[in-house]
């Protein structure tokens, strides 16, 4: 599912809303999301899972064209460790 689809199953869903201020809501949580990652925090959405990001430090690496050292950057991944509601529906016994 893309964001369109996302915009689109949220207004067959809520039919009093215009796709307008629903494209809104959905652009609002997302650019939220990704501002309190910047910034290091964690969002937790119960039942559903948590973001939060993790840092890599420096490295040495290997260039797999020429075989040579290289310096890999410190570098800072957003992560997703799903909630236990969400587990238990992908994962029915």
């Amino acid at each position: 599912m893309n964001k369109s689809n996302l915009v689109k199953t949220l207004l067959s869903k809520n039919n009093k809303y215009k796709i307008s201020e629903i494209k809104n809501i959905v652009n609002v949580f997302f650019r939220e999301v990704t501002k309190a990652l910047a910034e290091g925090k964690r969002i937790e959405i119960r039942g559903f899972g948590s973001f939060f990001t993790k840092t890599r430090n420096k490295r040495i690496g290997i260039n797999p064209q020429n075989r040579k050292n290289i310096e890999i950057e410190k570098k800072v991944h957003p992560k997703f460790k799903m909630g236990k509601i969400l587990f238990k529906k992908l994962n029915p016994k």
